[in-house]
């Protein structure tokens, strides 16, 4: 007969072997009722090999109580054939679906099962400033594992205060379920009066070689460093390096300290960058360094709370340290100056100067710090070394190094500036000064003005302080221009407008001139201009502009039509009423009305005026073999080579 496959064979043995199970498992012998027939054929042979074969050794649990039917069968009941639907040959109960998920049911092709996905997992990112960053991953839902926080190292003389979330809340992100990328910022905190020298008032600050304090400049990166380095109570000492700052820098050693300080950073491409100005919200976050960053509100129009620089804005606000500006701004990204960085400092420290320091004398003298200037108590405070009393809110000097520096008069140059010294006072010279025989105007500051001032009702050009009497040549104005002839005095001043617009009330130059008796008075515009013009007795002029009729502007005539043929002793009296009627000049002045004064120019002589805001020019006298114009630009080439002019 044949064999049956293995896979028969094992099925019959287990539904064999489940069988015997069971009645063992009952604890009792099968009744004679329920025993099954005895087995032919195939199913014999199938038992006779159980039976005859070594028995698998079973890993038996203890027997569980069986279960209690809710209708127990009378006894001596025999038990009979199970009902459809118990367990098949495999232990499985027929036509019952299988579940979702059974490892050893079929696949449903109608239904198949969705493959888990696994939890989100989030980024956070903890900023640690001059430590850098670190990261950690955690899944949507779970708290960060405290153990796996980053370490927060120590800041020299500082304590941790917490991080800080995007909204600068304080937070403990270890007790915060994470649902999405997050950021957090470690925070540091300082006192000031243990960080920094509050109890003796030496001197901070100090002047530069020239002088001078220079309150308006801008600070640099190197010299905020240099202004709190001054100030630290203790050093740490620790090395830093940045790839243009050199060891031997005057500012070395703060840019070093104040970085392992966490006070100012460098850049990403290792740079300091000494020589940079820093603005009024970077120098206040520098300070806030020194201390505890607040929470608190602030009143500045132009600082939103988006700003990063808000909290330390704010913060020195509530602390008294900072003011803003009439109009409810604190422009936080204007740079800051000397005057206001040594504000800021002085109110961090507590110093308030004493109540009569702009009557003290021999404090220390910059030349360019006069007492009425607003930050001038700020400045004496801090670059004067004294002792002092505290009453309150005020201040005393009981004693103070005093500055008995002695200086020379002179002119300083500074920055593309320049100042002149007095030497009794110490101090630089402002407004309008005469000096050595000329009129400067110097500013509030001691520099000298450039450009336009008032005087009176005309607007007159000072250049590096000089009062200047010429203006033609400088590119400041341009036409229209309108002519005054005094002719009582034999000169004409050129006027024009301020940039174009108003009145005529810039004086432009002042020309020498040569009136006749018979020259016309009144109001006239220039009609004709000629290069060459004959004249009376036929001698001839250059550059003529008609003034009305035969009346001209021209140069002072040459006997023939060649300029080196020069009236050498009418040229001598320009300056005298010498002409018949027109008005003479030198070649340079007759040429510059000719080029610049557009026909129609409106021309005004003067019956009785002797002079106007410019004064009248000197004369240039020349011999009698000199019979060309030295200010003639088609002859003065013969001065060069004579060596005359």
């Amino acid at each position: 007969m044949s064999h049956p496959s293995p896979k028969h064979r094992f099925g019959r043995r287990r539904a064999l072997s489940a069988l015997l199970c069971g009645l063992l498992l009952c604890g009792s012998a099968v009744p004679a009722a329920a025993a099954p027939p005895p087995a032919t054929g195939e199913a014999a042979s199938v038992l006779e090999e159980l039976l005859q074969g070594e028995a698998p050794v079973l890993d038996l649990e203890e027997p569980s109580e069986p279960d209690v039917p809710s209708s127990p069968e009378e006894p001596g009941q025999p038990s009979g054939p199970e009902e459809p639907g118990g367990p098949d040959e495999d232990g499985e109960e027929p036509g019952q679906p299988e579940e979702p998920g059974d490892p050893e049911g079929p696949e449903n092709p109608d239904n198949p099962e969705e493959p888990e996905e696994p939890p989100a997992r989030f980024t956070l990112t903890f900023h640690m400033g001059r430590f850098g960053t670190e990261t950690l991953e955690v899944e949507e839902g779970q708290c960060p594992d405290p153990e796996a926080m980053p370490e927060v190292p120590e800041m020299p003389f500082s304590y941790f205060v917490g991080w800080f979330d995007a909204n600068g809340k304080a937070v403990d992100p270890a007790t915060l379920p994470v649902t999405q990328d997050a950021a957090y910022t470690a925070r540091w905190g300082r006192k000031v009066a243990e960080f920094l020298d509050t109890d003796s008032h030496d001197a901070y600050i100090s002047g530069y070689s020239n002088g001078m304090f220079r309150p308006g400049r801008n600070v640099t990166r190197a010299e905020a460093a240099q202004l709190l380095y001054n100030l630290l109570r203790e050093r740490t000492g620790e090395p830093a390096s940045f790839t243009d700052v050199k060891d031997n820098d005057w500012f070395a050693s703060a840019a070093y300290e104040m970085s392992s300080l966490g006070i100012l950073s460098g850049y990403g491409d290792g740079s300091f960058r000494p020589n940079r100005a820093i603005t009024r919200a970077e120098f206040v976050k520098m300070a806030v360094g020194c201390d505890t960053l607040l929470q608190v509100g602030l009143p500045f129009s132009d600082v939103p709370a988006d700003s990063w620089a808000f909290p330390y804005v704010a913060t020195a606000c509530f602390k008294g340290w900072i003011g803003g500006y009439g109009d409810g701004t604190f422009k936080p990204d204007a740079p800051i100056t000397r005057a206001e960085a040594v504000t800021v400092l002085n109110k961090m420290l507590g110093r308030k100067g004493d109540a009569s320091i702009k009557s003290l004398a021999y404090v220390k003298n910059f030349y360019d710090l006069f007492p009425e200037s607003w930050y001038y108590a700020q400045v004496v405070e801090a670059s004067t070394a004294h002792t002092h009393e505290t009453y309150g809110d005020t201040e005393r000097w009981t004693s103070y190094e005093e500055d008995h520096s002695t200086a020379e008069s002179g002119w300083v140059n500074d920055g593309g500036n320049r100042y002149y010294l007095d030497g009794k006072t110490r101090k630089f010279l402002r407004g309008q000064q005469t000096i050595e025989g000329k009129k400067y105007l110097l500013g509030n500051n001691g520099a000298a003005v450039t450009g336009f001032q008032s005087q009176g009702t005309w607007r007159r050009y000072y250049l590096n302080g000089l009062l200047q009497e010429d203006i033609s040549g400088l590119g400041v104005v341009s036409g229209p221009y309108y002519i005054k002839v005094y002719k009582p005095s034999n000169y004409l001043i050129v006027f024009a407008k301020e940039n174009g617009k108003g009145s005529f009330n810039v004086p432009v130059k002042a020309i020498r001139t040569s009136c006749g008796y018979g020259t016309p008075t009144g109001n006239f515009r220039t009609p004709y201009r000629y290069r060459w013009l004959e004249m009376i007795g036929g001698t001839w002029a250059q550059w003529c502009t008609q003034i009305s009729g035969s009346y001209l502007f021209h140069s002072v005539p040459n006997w023939t039509h060649n300029n080196f043929d020069l009236e050498v002793g009418e040229y001598n009296h320009l300056g005298d009423t010498r002409s018949a009627g027109c008005i003479r000049m030198n070649c340079r002045d007759a040429k510059w009305i000719y080029d610049n004064c557009q026909l129609g120019t409106e021309v005004t002589i003067s019956s009785w005026e002797t002079g106007g805001p410019l004064s009248k020019p000197a004369g240039l006298q020349i011999p009698s073999w000199h019979t060309w114009d030295p200010t003639d630009p088609t002859a003065n080439w013969k001065c060069a080579q004579r060596g005359c002019h």
